[in-house]
């Protein structure tokens, strides 16, 4: 019975073996074409929706961030913002040589009559009435120069005028004429003055201007603001090219007793870019980079708040005439070199 049984269970499962399988619907099951349409289908909808999500991204947050970036330079660094910063800060920085030394002389009077008297050989009286006239001088043209647009009529031309004299008279009252250094400084300051006097005059035209409606020929005008311009950046150039031939850092006796990188580097990069300031080429973007190398070296050649008391005052005048020196510079930055220039010239052309 057993053997029976085994056969029959053999015979039967061959049987069901050598069967045919049985058919099924072509819809239960997608075709090898399906499959790959299917397939093609479904890549391209997730394409779909990464190109969506990466749209909504770039449109959403990286386009918000560059619309606020753009926001940001368009109202801090405009041509009229860029104007208006230059034509607050420079006569600022101009004059702040003027009222550190008005403001000196009374604060140390004894030292500064001492010093007339002894080293200048002036009557007491005489050093006294120098030193007074000195200070109010410098202080009340200064007050001119930086009081409010609100004070009316504008006084900037006087003063500059006053500032002028005293810079001329300054080396021979303290026995300065034959210091070259002291020379070249004041004149770079006479520079920014002159440069301070076009911008006002500036102001002026442009105010008749538009009172008379551009009635008025300017030709003889504008040739002279042109040379006023010219002698105000040739003055300005006076320190650097100093500076680029006779500094002891960098200067063209330095690179011939000691030739290094440094000093060969640096004295043909001030003389560049003087030269380029004295002809007007890239003039503004020449003494912005001047401006910028003074403001940095300014506080490391000049550091009187860590001075010894004996080269404090020394280190404090020229580190606030180097800042009047900045000022002067931000004048042509702003206002330009000019007509007689060589970007004037391409202008013309």
């Amino acid at each position: 019975m057993t053997t029976t049984t085994f056969e029959e269970n053999s015979m039967e499962l061959i049987t069901r073996l050598r069967a045919p399988a049985p058919q099924t619907d072509a819809g239960d099951w997608p075709s090898p074409t399906a499959l790959k349409d299917g397939g093609v289908d479904a890549m391209r909808k997730m394409a779909t929706i990464a190109g969506e999500a990466t749209s909504s991204l770039r449109n959403g947050g990286a386009r918000r961030f560059a619309e606020a970036v753009e926001d940001t330079l368009e109202a801090n660094l405009t041509k009229k913002a860029r104007h208006s910063f230059l034509a607050k800060v420079g006569p600022t920085l101009l004059c702040l040589t003027f009222i550190d030394d008005g403001l000196r002389v009374p604060l140390r009077w004894s030292e500064q009559h001492n010093y007339m008297i002894h080293s200048m050989n002036m009557w007491s009286w005489l050093a006294a009435v120098v030193l007074i006239a000195s200070s109010a001088t410098q202080l009340f043209a200064s007050w001119l120069i930086l009081r409010p647009v609100s004070f009316q009529p504008s006084r900037v031309k006087m003063a500059c005028y006053m500032l002028l004299t005293f810079v001329t008279l300054q080396p021979v009252l303290y026995g300065q004429v034959y210091d070259l250094d002291f020379m070249c400084r004041s004149s770079t300051m006479a520079g920014g003055l002159l440069l301070l006097i076009w911008g006002e005059n500036d102001k002026i035209g442009r105010r008749t201007d538009s009172a008379l409606g551009g009635l008025l020929a300017h030709d003889a005008d504008e040739r002279s603001a042109d040379k006023l311009q010219l002698a105000g950046r040739l003055l300005l150039t006076f320190m650097f090219l100093f500076q680029a031939v006779f500094g002891q850092q960098g200067g063209l006796h330095s690179v011939l007793e000691s030739p290094s990188v440094w000093n060969v580097s640096s004295s043909c990069a001030l003389f560049a870019l003087s030269l380029m300031v004295c002809l007007g080429f890239k003039a503004e973007w020449s003494s912005f980079v001047l401006t910028a190398v003074l403001g940095v070296a300014n506080f490391f050649l000049y550091p009187f708040w860590s001075a010894d008391a004996h080269l404090a005052d020394y280190l404090r005048y020229y580190f606030f005439q180097t800042l009047s020196i900045m000022g002067g510079l931000m004048l042509l930055t702003l206002h330009g070199p000019g007509g007689l220039s060589l970007d004037g010239q391409k202008k013309k052309i």
